[in-house]
């Protein structure tokens, strides 16, 4: 570690409180030390938190020098979850920055498809008020929507393929978060012995025995199909073995990384709307009708046709979103990296040297809390950045969900900013769209039963914390209502 932090309590009892209260940890240390480095005894490695003011010139520098993907890899115990850093290495930076981000157009009709098809599948009927498990039905329908951008229709429509990929993701969660709090000594006999690691290990042969077979298919029609290049599909399967070469060409490897994609896509994504559902069925009254009245306005614009340029102008939707990140963010931090080598902050004063091997975040909860950048920063207010778009000075392109800065850091800010978030963003506000078009929703009132009664907000549910990451209750229900067609 680097000299100079503030260190906010002792290792042994801080690393203890981390686990249940990680997230007020960060807060803490932030409001105490806001332009000041201080360190973190976290549940496996000691972390130190950067103010924003270092951000601008360490964004951009290469892996070898701080790497987001190793950050990743051991944060969640790569070396058992198997979540290698070839998993996240740049066949998928490249890939998610490129092929998946210019493809944003082309792809927004098939997940408008899949979204019909994945509403059909897994929401009920909704006739009259219907309580509807929200995290569980919204995360097979986001499942869906991205198996089908990642491997195509049919292998994504696959029973075993939808379980895997899911599954996948919740075990390394869950398997890793579970590990961190056993004494790294006996970490290896604790994983042996983890349902989880065999879940894990299960799901690699799961994958390879169903996508090997599609891999060597396309390889053959390439070699025998005229213009392959202009009629081969268009999905990540098929970009991931575009881009690797020599030994990242196996097949093997190529799955590892479609399912290291499926990981980083679609629980995030899920959560986030789960948050965003929390919050439109606490205000409907507020907000629900002027969403919905925006969807449609956009569409009117091109005949009921969805296309690109239609998400791009949901903008109330957007500013939703946004404010609902904003005060549910999945982490209070972000920008984490871990030092391939010592380095000197240039601006630093006096010099402050990051040590090889050592971690560094910056707390991106505590400041989207902040209220040098925002009015009234702990209440809800949904079309705030949607306001801050046409204030004077403020431009359609600014504030938006995707849009990072030092005053919004949810998804990084830099090179290694997520790639993956202009894609999150799209099937986000598809499938927003799809509920606020054909349900209302509400939270139960716990007395009298049935909905909220109309002008009354309820209260919305507490998130759960373990460590620094915030999750969206995944048992709370809300009540869904199908609108009369």
């Amino acid at each position: 570690m680097g000299k100079g932090a503030a260190i906010i309590l002792p290792t042994w009892r801080a690393r203890l409180q981390y686990i249940t209260q990680g997230v007020e940890m960060i807060h803490q240390g932030y409001r105490k030390y806001t332009d000041t480095i201080f360190q973190i005894p976290t549940v496996n490695q000691n972390l130190l938190v950067l103010p924003t003011k270092y951000v601008n010139e360490l964004k951009s520098l290469p892996e070898t020098t701080m790497s987001s993907s190793q950050a990743v890899a051991d944060y969640f115990l790569g070396s058992y979850t198997t979540l290698q850093i070839h998993l996240f290495g740049h066949v998928v930076w490249d890939v998610t920055r490129g092929q998946l981000t210019q493809n944003l157009g082309n792809h927004v009709e098939p997940l408008v498809d899949e979204s019909e098809y994945g509403f059909a599948k897994e929401m009920p009927a909704c006739e009259d008020w219907t309580a509807v498990t929200v995290h569980p039905t919204f995360l097979q329908i986001v499942g869906r929507t991205s198996a089908r951008i990642f491997v195509g229709k049919e292998l994504g429509r696959d029973a075993l393929w939808l379980e895997t990929s899911i599954d996948f993701a919740r075990c390394i969660f869950l398997g890793s978060g579970i590990l961190k709090v056993v004494p790294a000594i006996i970490r290896p006999i604790a994983a042996l012995f983890s349902p989880y690691m065999w879940r894990i290990r299960q799901h690699h042969r799961i994958a390879r025995k169903l996508l090997i077979p599609e891999i060597v298919r396309r390889r053959e029609q390439a070699a025998v199909t005229p213009n392959w290049k202009s009629r081969k599909p268009n999905d990540m399967l098929q970009w991931l073995q575009d881009a690797s070469e020599g030994a990242d060409a196996r097949p093997e490897r190529i799955v590892d990384r479609q399912l290291g994609m499926s990981f980083a896509a679609i629980h995030t994504t899920t959560n986030h709307l789960a948050n965003v559902i929390y919050d439109l069925a606490a205000r409907w009254d507020e907000y629900g009708s002027e969403l919905r009245a925006e969807v449609e306005e956009v569409l009117a614009e091109t005949d009921g046709q969805w296309r690109k340029t239609t998400l791009t102008k949901l903008s109330k939707m957007d500013s939703f979103m946004k404010e609902s990140q904003r005060l549910n963010p999945p982490s209070a931090l972000s920008f984490n990296r871990k030092l391939q080598t010592s380095y000197t902050i240039p601006s630093s004063n006096p010099p402050y040297t990051l040590a090889k091997e050592s971690y560094i975040a910056v707390a991106a909860g505590p400041i989207s809390l902040s209220e040098s950048l925002y009015e009234s920063p702990t209440m809800f207010d949904g079309f705030r950045f949607h306001r801050m778009r046409r204030a004077p000075g403020g431009s359609a392109q600014s504030h938006q969900f995707v849009t990072t800065g030092l005053e919004s850091m949810t998804f990084g800010h830099g090179k290694f900013a997520c790639p993956g978030r202009f894609f999150a963003s799209n099937e986000s506000k598809i499938i927003l769209a799809f509920l606020l078009l054909r349900y209302e929703v509400r939270f139960e009132d716990a007395e009298k039963g049935g909905p909220t009664a109309k002008g009354a907000e309820a209260t919305r549910p507490k998130n759960m914390i373990f460590a620094d990451a915030c999750f969206p209750d995944p048992n709370v229900k809300v009540l869904f209502k199908r609108r009369a067609d």
